[in-house]
Order: structure tokens, then sequence, then C-alpha cells
């Protein structure tokens, strides 16, 4: 069994500005700019949106599902922005620098549920 580490303060921004990026794209789910681009997307949007929320709380809690999720989640975002041409400079150096700083503590997160 393996040593479970305890959360960096370096790891408690990163996931604190994970949470709070969530929380504030979960209110563009519901622009009236979102609902424009199609009836499908409100819907996918805030599925990606929930699993980038879902995965900071997994990270916060030092789980490397957290980070899988996160991963995922930015891949899906970033696809649907290339798709939809709607890519933000912001968005994306954001998910770089928190998919970078998540790398180091990959191997020292919990390996379990």
């Amino acid at each position: 069994m393996r040593a479970v580490y305890k959360r960096t303060r370096y790891l408690s921004l990163i996931s604190g500005v994970g949470i709070l990026w969530s929380l504030l794209s979960f209110l563009y789910v519901f622009s009236p700019t979102v609902k424009k681009v199609g009836a499908w997307f409100p819907a996918v949007l805030g599925l990606v949106v929930a699993l980038r929320f879902i995965s900071m709380i997994g990270v916060w809690h030092m789980k490397k599902w957290g980070v899988g999720v996160f991963l995922t989640s930015v891949f899906l975002k970033l696809s649907l922005s290339v798709i939809l041409d709607q890519l933000s400079i912001v968005e994306v150096i954001l998910s770089v620098w928190i998919g970078i700083s998540l790398l180091p503590y990959f191997s020292k997160m919990d390996d379990n549920l």
C-alpha cells in the first residue's frame, strides 16, 4: 500500500483556480450566445464544464482519476471550440498551465476512488 501524500499549496491553488474557472464557465452555458450556436451546444458545453468541475474535485482530493478526467475535458472543450471556430487563447493558456502543473503530482496521487 502506497502512502498518500498531502496536497501542496500549489496544488490547492491549481484546484481552486480550476473550480472557480468551472463555476464561471457554468454561467456561460446559459448565455444567449451559446444558445445561438445550436440546440445541442448548451448540453454538450454543460457536460464538459461538469466534467472539468468534477475533475478539479478529484485533484483536490489527490486522485489520479481527477487528472485523467481534466485532460479529457480539456481535449473535448478545445475540440469543440476548434470545430465551432470559437477558440480562446486565454482558455488554451489556462488549460495548458493547469495540465502541465498537474503532471509532477500525478505519481504522488492515489489510485483508488
